[in-house]
């Protein structure tokens, strides 16, 4: 099979998009002949047809639809790109807001500070700490770092990954209460303000009334826990950061959540958020700590 060209790629995404040759021709800029042309060598060329013929237009035939999904991750590369490409002669420069949580700000975000402070020296950042899940739908920050099941309607942005959660216990806790029924353990917990979070659901559903001390902060509950006062679930990449923490091996399934990068709609139209938004899920994508 011939190698497929770059620029054959968008004759057959405009058409399976738009539904036409005339529709295609018309989002490209060029004349009908040429779309009917170009769609016509590639298929002969790969000895392949894309597409049915109907009265009504032109279909995508079911074989190629993983390519319409893989030319809209390539639409949407393009798109990063062309928007960092914006900005790349000079970086991200102003004043930006910050919001995201305790855990993700003292474990996370140094790091990918530094990092943007090498790549757009001239951002200026500030954070915004706060575990209150309404904070999400506040527009008090440009970019928002926030675990959540999906964002609410008043933020878009980007799914970076997803966040694993296990059960942490110190290791003389561990070794002296081996139990896998979770109502021998002493559980910490998060606060009722956190009942429909991922950790508090499980909370709930796995362990119930065994909760004796309760925290909204995963850090103030993975210090306690280090000090051997029970059992505690925690974002993975919290519980791996405390030297003195260790997974429990008799609860070894825990819940995931999704990491967001996103920001108010209030701020989407301005013009290095979208940048700022691509830097920031790749920072997460690219780190260690975070993938599961």
């Amino acid at each position: 099979m011939h190698r497929i060209r770059w620029d054959d790629l968008q004759f057959i995404h405009a058409v399976a998009e738009h539904g036409s040759l005339s529709a295609a021709a018309r989002a490209l800029g060029v004349n009908h002949a040429t779309v009917l042309r170009r769609i016509a060598l590639l298929e002969a060329r790969n000895g392949v047809a894309l597409f049915d013929r109907a009265q009504d237009g032109y279909r995508l035939r079911p074989e190629g639809r993983d390519l319409l999904v893989s030319l809209k991750s390539m639409e949407r590369a393009a798109d990063r790109i062309g928007r960092n490409l914006a900005v790349s002669g000079k970086g991200v420069v102003g004043s930006f807001r910050l919001g995201t949580t305790d855990a993700i700000a003292s474990l996370l975000l140094p790091k990918y500070l530094h990092s943007l402070s090498e790549a757009h020296p001239k951002a200026r950042i500030e954070v915004a700490v706060s575990n209150d899940l309404i904070d999400m739908k506040r527009p008090a920050a440009e970019i928002i770092l926030r675990p959540a099941h999906r964002l609410p309607p008043e933020l878009s942005g980007q799914y970076a990954c997803d966040l694993a959660m296990q059960v942490f216990g110190a290791p003389d806790y561990l070794a002296a209460h081996p139990s896998d029924r979770p109502e021998d353990h002493q559980w910490l917990g998060v606060t009722q303000n956190f009942a429909r979070s991922t950790a508090g659901a499980w909370q709930t559903i796995a362990v119930g009334d065994c909760v004796t001390i309760t925290a909204d902060s995963f850090l103030v509950l993975a210090h306690l826990a280090k000090i051997g006062l029970g059992l505690v679930m925690l974002p993975t990449f919290v519980g791996r950061k405390f030297a003195g923490l260790q997974q429990a091996p008799q609860f070894p399934d825990g819940p995931t959540n999704k990491f967001w990068v996103a920001t108010h709609a209030e701020f989407r139209s301005e013009q290095h958020i979208a940048p700022l938004v691509d830097f920031f899920v790749e920072a997460i994508r690219s780190d260690s700590d975070v993938l599961m």
